[in-house]
């Protein structure tokens, strides 16, 4: 199911059912930022008034890169640095006399420089023309200084899954500072279900480049991400699919990432908890061992388990529930609807 996106003025509130039936949201159009270079080498409005609808919230966040460059707590007996690892420091950073880069990167031009969470590759440039680079160097320093031997490089930064590489050249004079702009955002990923957050280990986030392939395909850049993940990508257009459940219960959607900003995604649901059980009368225990099979009306399986009450979230929409037991098979059909929670039994005679 494909949801749409509207545009709204307001940042996303904290009732987000009122919100999800007003169907407003905003979302800035960005242009979509190629970065080339050795990456695979890196890391491999209108109101609805007929109620509410799944979709998308989408609130960009503030033209500030905090949440990207500030450092995590620390414990303050440990912030305190021996005499011998503050005279080591020192000496690293005067060591300006032997050829070398000292590195840094920032998310946009303007932005601060990054402080953590980084991962540098330096690679030697080939000498012919269809050579493969070597890597030569690998630290995870956030502005490293790196002694090499006068030469070309190729240099690639990541910062998440946004990365950039380029070409540097080394000459025999002093170190040279080498800033590096990642043009990279972030995304944070929440889900809901009417007015209800979805719990954290019952929703999963795949995100894919907006682009298909010559077979319709989209390349996966994460799966399996779980809300309140920050996930750094750079700056673009992406295909975000949100999972409720291991059913048929999905959001997809494109949303934009922009340079230097963190942008809230909140995915909105429509789903249905059921609950199976084969009993021997209604109201009865459940009968253990049960396999359950639920399958659309054309005969799609859209989700099966073992158990006597077993728990599943599926789209709104009619199915045919089918329990095994004992070698007899037993059917009902059964149509759900959004936001419901309900048992369905099956009787076994």
């Amino acid at each position: 199911m494909i949801s749409y996106i509207m545009s709204r003025a307001s940042s996303l509130p904290t009732d987000f059912g009122r919100a999800a039936r007003a169907t407003a949201s905003r979302l800035a159009a960005l242009g979509l930022i190629c970065l080339a270079g050795l990456a695979a080498q890196a890391q491999d409005s209108a109101q609805n008034p007929e109620g509410w609808n799944p979709g998308i919230i989408v609130t960009p966040g503030p033209a500030n890169d905090a949440w990207a460059s500030e450092s995590r707590p620390e414990d303050p007996a440990a912030s305190q640095p021996s005499n011998a690892a503050e005279q080591a420091r020192e000496a690293l950073a005067n060591t300006v006399a032997g050829p070398g880069v000292a590195l840094s990167a920032r998310l946009t031009e303007d932005g601060r420089v990054l402080n953590r969470d980084l991962v540098w590759r330096i690679y030697s440039a080939p000498q012919a023309a269809e050579a493969t680079p070597t890597l030569v160097e690998t630290r995870d320093q956030p502005s490293p200084r790196i002694q090499l031997e006068p030469g070309n490089y190729f240099i690639n930064v990541a910062f998440g899954r946004s990365h950039i590489t380029r070409r540097v050249d080394v000459g025999a004079g002093p170190m040279s500072e080498e800033s590096f702009i990642l043009n990279a955002g972030g995304l944070r990923l929440t889900a809901y279900a009417g007015e209800q957050e979805v719990p954290q280990k019952t929703v999963t986030f795949e995100v894919f480049e907006a682009e298909t392939d010559q077979t319709g395909q989209r390349r996966l850049i994460i799966s399996n991400a779980r809300p309140g993940t920050i996930v750094r990508l750079n700056a673009g257009i992406y295909y975000i699919r949100s999972t409720y459940g291991e059913a048929n219960a999905q959001v997809e959607s494109e949303v934009s990432v922009e340079a230097g900003k963190l942008t809230e995604i909140a995915m909105a649901h429509a789903a249905a908890k059921v609950t199976l059980a084969l009993v021997t009368r209604s109201g009865g225990e459940a009968l253990p061992a049960t396999q359950w099979e639920i399958a659309t009306p054309d005969g799609d399986v859209v989700d099966r388990s073992v158990g006597a009450l077993p728990t599943h979230v599926v789209a709104p929409g009619t199915y045919r529930v089918t329990a095994t037991n004992g070698g007899k098979v037993f059917a009902r059909d059964v149509s759900l609807e959004d936001n419901q929670t309900v048992r369905v039994e099956i009787l076994a005679e």
